[in-house]
């Protein structure tokens, strides 16, 4: 039997057990049922906690808990390679750092309690106890040997290696999923495990795209009590249900979604007023009256946290009885919704507005492209004829979706307009065959955008009756630029012939203005993309404190409980409102909800970034010798990042493959230049390309400088450096890729 190692936590948790008495050394042993032996050790490794201010030590060899304990914290454990890793605490307060011997027997992605002081850089502590494991399936390399077997993870934050336990299924170097079914307890043991699938040979599609699904605990199956709740879902809405609600059904409702739509959880209808302004309805699906608090269904949605959109197929956050029959808007079925009406002025002005409990039904289900080409706003995609009484209503809705969108913009909303990858299959819905950029086309973006301004509008609507009630609502808040990368940004904006006031970080409006002057030039992109690091991300919160990137006072999520769990919280909130306005709400787990949706909503936008990287990886291999004109978007320390349009690929040309020796890069980020040829890349070139290799396990696209582009670098190598002297410019090291990166711990 292993010998469990001296780890912090196992060692608070005997002064825990006496927490107002001082322990002797001795007593120490006797409790880690150690003998004399351990003196030295267990000494030792009192004596480290001492210096971090975990135990105090007294006359005499005896030890106790400091008086200030620390606080006791909970919160998601984040580990790091090398052994380290962060308590995402939930208290508010900042990430707790854990040294490589307080870890106990936590692993990556675990709910653990741990006690937390203040440190050097920040607070620090141990993890005193596992409060709910991660999922127990990891996904990585089976390693398998005659005298034993066991699992490389492929998420090098998870403590490996796994041993496998019991007859070993797959092959040598094959990716298979583990299921832990021995967990450590300390920091020197290993998980055990059985393998229970083979996804396959590493590099292969379908395997990648497994191994992150499984790593994030992205396809869990439903529980047994879970599908016990599904199965006595109703399958139509009652007359029961329907008493006390607002009848909306002859109201012409309609939904209009993407044409892969798997749900649908809003619907709209606006009218024209006689004094230039409209009577907006928008009816949202109401989730919460089939996921009440506190049952199995409840408990599902809040592990997920928000659906994840793959590229072929969505994870829904709810089960398909619930998110693509009994609560989504279908056509011409009776379905419960919360729904909002609002009178706006011509100006766009709020002047009224009521939330109800409603029951409607769709009268039309739309798509964005066939909107578009039947408005004729484009040419592409079928045709979908509309009737005079819907042509007419799109009409209004569009006409106010403009005035609405010219309104937030005059106050200082702020649209980033970056390019997002779509693939396109082949015809057996399968087989990845082109990346395009999502709503390139104009009518088709139009027709988008008249369905997100009529959203953003209720979602503001909501939260200002929020915060007006003092309601127990989760919002969405976003802060504003930050100093030093704001500066960055606002050089970069110099370089490129586009300057800013520095007064404009202070300024929403001077910020959306600078925005809309770049649209269709070249430096649009990285300027958009340096402007989004120099902000916080947008995140999830108890306490509203405004929304800078929509220059809203107040803000939250309300129209996608299907696939949000933030507006199912929303939801039962103003239900509960609507129906007493005197009862309040315990509002002591707010906190930690609105902690819990940030951090999956972060999960689910990583996955799908991959995962949409593995398929641009594929559909980069049917293009592989070929050469494009491609453009630099940045830097790393790997090469040169470039951005091919036809199809929407981000490729990798090595810096090794253009020059030997150091290049040295601008303080800006905007150029790099060979110390030993002077050929310089500045963000914004364009070069000609070949697509030279592609690894799915690596997710990189690799690119080789084609025909004459390598010569042709060299050659206006001179003059390139006359005109980049000046400021920013030899600063040595790699620049930072102006991508949004996952966000990082540093120590």
């Amino acid at each position: 039997m292993a010998r469990k190692a001296l780890d912090d936590g196992r060692l608070l948790q005997v002064f825990s057990a006496h927490p107002t008495r001082a322990l002797h050394i001795m007593e120490v042993l006797a409790a880690l049922d150690e003998g004399p032996a351990s003196r030295r050790s267990v000494t030792d490794a009192l004596d480290r906690m001492v210096e971090r201010g975990l135990v105090h030590a007294m006359p005499g060899g005896r030890y106790r808990l400091p008086r200030d304990q620390g606080a006791r914290v909970e919160g998601r454990f984040i580990q790091n390679p090398r052994g380290f890793g962060f308590v995402e605490a939930n208290d508010g307060e900042g990430d707790v750092f854990i040294a490589p011997n307080g870890v106990l027997g936590a692993m990556h992605g675990d709910l653990v309690e741990a006690v937390a002081r203040p440190g050097g850089r920040g607070r620090e502590g141990a993890v005193t106890a596992v409060l709910k494991r991660r999922s127990p399936m990891v996904p990585g390399v089976l390693r398998a040997r005659p005298k034993g077997s066991w699992l490389e993870p492929e998420d090098a934050r998870i403590r490996g290696p796994i041993m496998i336990e019991g007859d070993v299924v797959g092959r040598d170097g094959q990716v298979v999923v583990a299921f832990i079914e021995k967990w450590p307890s300390h920091v020197g043991e290993v998980p055990m495990a059985r393998v229970t699938e083979v996804l396959g040979e590493p590099g292969a599609l379908a395997t990648e795209v497994r191994k992150v699904t499984v790593r994030e605990g992205i396809e869990l199956p439903a529980a047994g009590d879970v599908l016990e709740e599904v199965a006595r879902l109703p399958t139509t809405v009652s007359a029961e249900d329907a008493v006390g609600r607002v009848d909306l059904r002859t109201r012409p409702l309609v939904t209009i979604d993407p044409d892969d739509a798997r749900d649908h959880d809003d619907a709209v209808y606006v009218v024209a007023r006689p004094d230039g302004g409209w009577d907006v309805t928008v009816a949202i699906a109401d989730v919460s009256h089939y996921v009440p608090l506190g049952t199995a269904l409840d408990r599902h949605a809040a592990e997920r946290g928000t659906s994840v959109y793959l590229p072929d197929r969505a994870v829904s956050m709810l089960p398909q009885e619930i998110s693509g029959r009994i609560a989504s808007l279908l056509p011409d079925e009776d379905r419960l919704a919360m729904a909002l009406e609002a009178t706006l002025t011509r100006e766009g002005t709020v002047v009224e507005a009521r939330l109800m409990e409603a029951v409607m039904r769709s009268h039309a289900r739309l798509t964005y492209g066939g909107v578009a080409r039947a408005m004729g706003w484009s040419d592409e995609g079928p045709a979908a004829p509309l009737s005079d009484e819907l042509r007419a209503m799109v009409t209004t809705a569009d006409q106010c979706s403009a005035t609405l969108r010219a309104r937030r913009q005059r106050r200082g909303s702020l649209d980033f307009d970056l390019p997002e990858g779509r693939v396109r299959f082949a015809e057996d819905n399968l087989t990845p065959i082109d990346i395009i950029q999502s709503k390139r086309d104009p009518g088709v973006k139009r027709a988008y955008a008249l369905i997100e301004d009529l959203m953003l509008l209720a979602n503001e609507i909501v939260a200002e009756i929020c915060v007006q009630e003092g309601l127990a609502a989760i919002y969405r808040v976003h802060g504003g630029p930050q100093g030093e990368a704001f500066q960055r940004f606002m050089a970069a904006a110099q370089a490129l012939g586009h300057p800013i006031d520095d007064e404009a970080i202070d300024s929403p409006r001077m910020l959306s203005d600078f925005l809309r002057t770049l649209r269709g030039k070249p430096e649009a992109r990285v300027l958009g993309m340096l402007l989004l690091r120099a902000m916080p991300q947008a995140r999830y919160s108890e306490f509203n404190t405004g929304h800078r990137g929509l220059a809203a006072t107040a803000y939250l999520h309300f129209t996608s409980p299907i696939r949000r769990y933030p507006d199912l919280l929303v939801h039962r909130e103003v239900r509960r409102w609507l129906r007493d306005p005197s009862k309040r709400t315990d509002a002591s787990g707010l906190s930690v909800a609105a902690a819990d949706c940030s951090r999956l909503e972060r999960r689910a936008v990583d996955v799908e970034r991959e995962v949409l990287d593995l398929y641009r990886c594929e559909v980069a291999r049917l293009h592989l010798g070929e050469v494009h004109l491609a453009t630099v978007v940045g830097f790393g320390s790997l090469g040169v990042y470039l951005d091919i349009d036809d199809p929407f690929l981000t490729g990798l040309l090595p810096l090794e493959s253009v020059a030997a020796g150091s290049w040295e890069a601008d303080d800006l980020g905007l150029r790099l230049r060979s110390s030993r040829t002077g050929m310089i890349f500045q963000v914004g070139d364009q070069l000609t390309v070949e697509i030279a290799e592609i690894s799915l396990a690596r997710r990189t696209i690799t690119l080789r400088l084609a025909g004459e582009a390598k010569e042709s670098l060299r050659r206006s190598a001179p003059e390139r450096e006359k005109k980049g002297k000046g400021k920013g410019a030899g600063k040595r090291g790699p620049a930072p890729r102006p991508q949004v990166q996952k966000r990082g711990r540093k120590r």
